[in-house]
C-alpha cells in the first residue's frame, strides 16, 4: 500500500536535488513504493489516490458542465473515480441534456442542447495550494484523437491569465500532429489574452525512442522557485522560464502571478485542441498514479553569498558548449555541481586563465550550481545548460 495523503509544513526552497537511489517502479503499473525521498527535501503534501471511490473531498472539487475552450465534453463528478491505486478520469461518448440550453443563444455554453461526451476535471482551489517547490505527477495518458489531458496550476489571485497558468503537461494536436506541451502563461494588456512561453514536442519524439511509450506511466515535474520554473518529463527538461520575464501588463494585479500560491487541476477534455473525436473508440482513460509536493531549505553545508552581493558574472547563461567567468577579485577555484551537490567539474587554480573559459563537454542539459572560491568566501550562481 502506498502512503496515504500527507500534509506536513516545512520551509521553502531555492534549488532542488535529485532523488536518492530507489528501485524503479514497473512502468506499466501504479507505483506501490513509498513516496520518493529527495536529499535535503521534504514531502509536504501528496495524494496517492490509494483509496476506492471518489477523490478525497478534503483536497478536490469538481468542475461541472461546459467550462472552457468550446470543448465538447460535459464535466461531471461521475467520471472521476479512484481504484487500484490510481485516479481514473474517464471520457465517455454519451448524450447529456444541457440544463442551460437557450434556443437561439450565441453563447456556446447555452446554444448546445446536448453534450455528446462526458468527462471529468478535479481541482483544488481553497483546499490545496502552494508557492514554490517541486510538484511531481506520475500518470498515463490516452493519446487517441480528441483526447486533451492536462496537469496544470492556476494562481489563487487574479483573473485568467493574469493569475498565471503553468501547464506541467498537456497533450493535444498541433496542426493535427499529436504533441506534448509544457507551458507557462501570464497576462497582457488585453483582457483574457495570455503571453505564452511554450515548449512543444511531437509525440513521435518520445515514441521514436520507446515504442511502448504510450502504454507506460510517466513522471511530469515542475521545479519552481522565486527565479524560475523548470518543467520536466521523465527527468528531461522541456521548458525553462525566468520569472523576471513573467510580468503582467501595467496596472494588472498581481504584478507577477508566479510569486503567489497556485492550486492544481487534473482534467481530460475532449475535442477543441484535442481534435475531432467522432471516429475514436470510447471510453478514453487518463490515469493519475499520484501528485506530490516537496519543499526544502537550502542545504546548510553550502555557504552562499546573497544575490545582491554576488559579483560573479557568467556568460553565456544559458550556455551550451562553454562558459566564461569574470570576477573583480582573484578566483582560487571553480566548481560545477548538480543541485544535489555532486561535483561534475572542478577547475583548480593552475588551470585558470585570464579568460576563465570553461568547457561544458560531458555535462547534460539541466540546472546546475557554479561555485567560485574567492578568498575565504564561496559565491554560488545558477547555471543553465541547453545544448
Amino acid at each position: 500500500m502506498k502512503r496515504q495523503q500527507i500534509i506536513i509544513f516545512f520551509s521553502l526552497i531555492s534549488f532542488f536535488t535529485f532523488k536518492l537511489a530507489t528501485a524503479q517502479p514497473d512502468p506499466y503499473q501504479p507505483d506501490s513504493q513509498l513516496p520518493t525521498e529527495y536529499s535535503g527535501m521534504n514531502l509536504v503534501w501528496s495524494d496517492e489516490f490509494n483509496i476506492a471511490g471518489k477523490p478525497d473531498s478534503a483536497f478536490w472539487k469538481y468542475e461541472t458542465g461546459f467550462v472552457r475552450n468550446e470543448e465538447l465534453q460535459w464535466y461531471q463528478s461521475d467520471n472521476a473515480n479512484c481504484a487500484n491505486g490510481v485516479l481514473l478520469l474517464e471520457a465517455k461518448r454519451e448524450r447529456i441534456l444541457n440544463p442551460n440550453y437557450v434556443a437561439g443563444s450565441t453563447d456556446w455554453k447555452k446554444k448546445r442542447q446536448y453534450a455528446e461526451y462526458t468527462s471529468a476535471c478535479i481541482k483544488s482551489p481553497g483546499l490545496v495550494k502552494y508557492q514554490f517547490g517541486r510538484i511531481e505527477v506520475r500518470a498515463r495518458i490516452d493519446v487517441s484523437k480528441g483526447s486533451w489531458p492536462a496537469i496544470w496550476t492556476l494562481g489563487e489571485s487574479g483573473e485568467w491569465p493574469s493569475n498565471g497558468e503553468v501547464d506541467i503537461m498537456e497533450f493535444y494536436r498541433v496542426s493535427d500532429v499529436p504533441t506534448i506541451l509544457a507551458n507557462v502563461a501570464w497576462g497582457t494588456s488585453t483582457r483574457w489574452t495570455a503571453k505564452w512561453d511554450s515548449s512543444k514536442k511531437p509525440l513521435s519524439y518520445f515514441t521514436g525512442k520507446d515504442a511502448n511509450w504510450v502504454a507506460k506511466f510517466h513522471t511530469w515535474r515542475m521545479d519552481w522557485n522565486k527565479d524560475s520554473i523548470c518543467l520536466y518529463l521523465d527527468n528531461e527538461l522541456l521548458n525553462y522560464t525566468l520569472l523576471n520575464q513573467t510580468i503582467n501588463a501595467t496596472g494588472i494585479t498581481p504584478q507577477n502571478p508566479f510569486l503567489q500560491k497556485h492550486y492544481f487541476l487534473l482534467n481530460l477534455a475532449i475535442g477543441s485542441n484535442g481534435g475531432d473525436p467522432s471516429q475514436t473508440t470510447f471510453p478514453l482513460k487518463y490515469e493519475v498514479d499520484y501528485i506530490r509536493v516537496y519543499q526544502k531549505s537550502i542545504s546548510s553545508d553550502i555557504k552562499s553569498i546573497s544575490s545582491d552581493l554576488n559579483q560573479c558574472i557568467v556568460f553565456p547563461n544559458p550556455a551550451s558548449n562553454y562558459i566564461r567567468v569574470q570576477h573583480p577579485e582573484t578566483i582560487s577555484s571553480i566548481e560545477i555541481s548538480d543541485i544535489s551537490g555532486r561535483v561534475l567539474k572542478k577547475v583548480p587554480p593552475a588551470s585558470l586563465t585570464s579568460t576563465n573559459k570553461i568547457s561544458l563537454t560531458g555535462i547534460n542539459n539541466g540546472v546546475y550550481l557554479l561555485k567560485l572560491k574567492v578568498g575565504n568566501a564561496v559565491e554560488v550562481s545558477k547555471l543553465i545548460i541547453r545544448k
